[in-house]
């Protein structure tokens, strides 16, 4: 009896699985494989849960769960694959005018041959997905085919926050407060600072919708004839996902349809293979870790500052490995690894590790905050040298830039960073804040998956659609500021009138 009872119990519950699984559609097809990283384990809960999953990449996502089937479009992958990164600095103006071009040569052929895709035209036609989860960078150019399909889709931002993506929901800029993704402020900004921060982002969100999502509009009509403007879909998301926690992003405040599930890909250390281990179990003095992440190469860097690595690393008593895609330079030092492939979070979570040498890239820079190790920061673009500056802030990293880097500026600053407990002891306390959540944000993210798909979009929670001008209370303030001149006029008239009275009564008398 009891046997029975357990059976149709688990029964039940497979019942209920079964008529909760939906059909959801996941499109990054311009997403590098840091994209596909920082999104995957949302994807694999909710494959967990028993929903099915169809992925659509560039590049094949690494992943054995059966309920996930990926569409990988290699069409594309020339688009991925470009070297964007800079060894040197630049204004903010200069980056978002370059982040503005790059956007406009790649998302129009990158169109045509999305929708050229056999499978993409299956999607099409068929159209048997209950939800679709869209990558908001550089990707806004599948939506078309979102809103073809009628179905509720939710934003993943795998940035900490771009700008586009907070107009699309209404999220405040914080102009003030909040420093631009693209510039080398922190959050004391001067007059000037603010003043560009508001019209750089302004401008470039103007430039956008009106050049670049414009013709994207005309391009979609030979597909999708009917199709709204990508400006109007994008706004009418149910969710927007961020990749956004206070330990490696400016904190701002923001509405409950703007949800951060920061850091799903940060985990816990494996066991690293037997070549890494006996290098990192043998480093008496300590291991030093240098990566410039998935999207850029080491080996492009000048030789003259591989040069500075070298004889900087010779010196230094700590072991170091290095990801290099290339053979191995000559003359490498006895204490120096080269490698073009590694196992960063297991490194990173060695006993021996004392330092991160990277770009500063958000995922890098969450692996780094979760198993406490401090950074030394050299920015090549995008918003890597806003995240160092937050990350120097916050007293665990020292940002330094390609062109000024000389031998005893970087070996000054590899010793400070490792013999100054105060970096360390900054990254621990930072972790802890990251450790100590409610729920682990891949879960957060698969939970409010499941409430849109059970509720149909949670538009109780959605945040009043205004034009920018009522949003920010231009109308009042001009109304404030018309109605004082006016009221200073008239008081002015009035006074001179009855002065003028008074003058005439006076001389009539004498």
């Amino acid at each position: 009896m009891k046997g029975s009872y357990l059976f149709l119990l688990f029964l039940a519950y497979q019942l209920k699985t079964t008529c909760m699984a939906a059909r959801i559609l996941v499109l990054s097809p311009l997403g590098p494989r840091s994209h596909i990283n920082s999104f995957m384990p949302m994807v694999e809960t909710l494959a967990e849960n028993g929903h099915q999953l169809t992925v659509v990449t560039s590049s094949s996502p690494k992943t054995l769960s059966p309920n996930i089937y990926k569409i990988v479009v290699e069409e594309l992958i020339e688009f991925v694959d470009v070297t964007w990164y800079d060894f040197k600095e630049h204004g903010i103006i200069f980056n978002s005018i370059g982040m503005f071009m790059f956007f406009r040569s790649t998302m129009t052929p990158a169109y045509e041959k999305f929708m050229a895709n056999k499978q993409i035209q299956e999607i099409k036609q068929n159209k048997n997905y209950d939800l679709v989860i869209v990558d908001a960078i550089v990707n806004e150019f599948s939506l078309p085919l979102v809103d073809h399909l009628g179905i509720p889709f939710i934003f993943f931002d795998p940035g900490p926050g771009m700008f586009w993506s907070l107009a699309a929901k209404g999220v405040s800029h914080d102009y003030a407060s909040i420093p631009p993704l693209l510039g080398s402020y922190s959050s004391q900004m001067t007059f000037f600072e603010r003043m560009t921060n508001f019209l750089v982002t302004e401008g470039f969100l103007v430039l956008r919708k009106f050049y670049l999502l414009a013709a994207l509009d005309q391009l979609a009509k030979k597909d999708f004839p009917v199709a709204r403007a990508i400006s109007e879909i994008e706004r009418n998301a149910e969710l927007t996902f961020a990749n956004i926690h206070p330990a490696s992003s400016w904190t701002r405040s923001l509405p409950p349809t703007f949800i951060p599930v920061p850091a799903m890909h940060v985990r816990p250390t494996m066991p690293l293979s037997q070549d890494f281990k006996s290098f990192a179990d043998e480093a008496e003095h300590g291991l030093i870790v240098f990566t410039l992440g998935s999207n850029s190469q080491v080996s492009s860097m000048p030789v003259h500052i591989q040069e500075i690595f070298l004889r900087v690393f010779a010196r230094l008593p700590q072991r170091i490995i290095w990801k290099w895609e290339m053979d191995s330079l000559y003359q490498l030092p006895n204490n120096v690894k080269m490698v073009d492939w590694l196992p960063q979070q297991d490194l990173l979570g060695h006993k021996n590790t004392r330092l991160f040498i990277a770009h500063g890239g958000l995922m890098g820079i969450q692996e780094t905050i979760y198993h406490q190790i401090p950074v030394l920061g050299l920015p090549l673009g995008r918003d890597q040298r806003t995240l160092l500056i937050k990350a120097n802030k916050e007293g665990y990293a020292l940002k330094l830039e390609w062109e000024d880097l000389t031998e005893e500026l970087l070996y000054e600053s590899i010793q400070k960073i490792i013999n100054q407990p105060s970096f360390k002891n900054n990254a621990t306390r930072l972790s802890r804040l990251m450790h100590d959540e409610l729920m682990p944000s891949r879960k957060v993210a698969a939970y409010w998956v499941e409430h849109v798909l059970r509720r149909g979009g949670p538009k109780h929670l959605q945040s009043k659609d205004m034009p920018f001008y009522q949003v920010y209370l231009l109308d009042v303030w001009l109304f404030l500021f018309v109605s004082l001149v006016f009221t200073m006029f008239a008081s002015y008239k009035f006074g001179a009138l009855i002065l003028r009275r008074l003058t005439r009564s006076k001389l009539k008398t004498h």
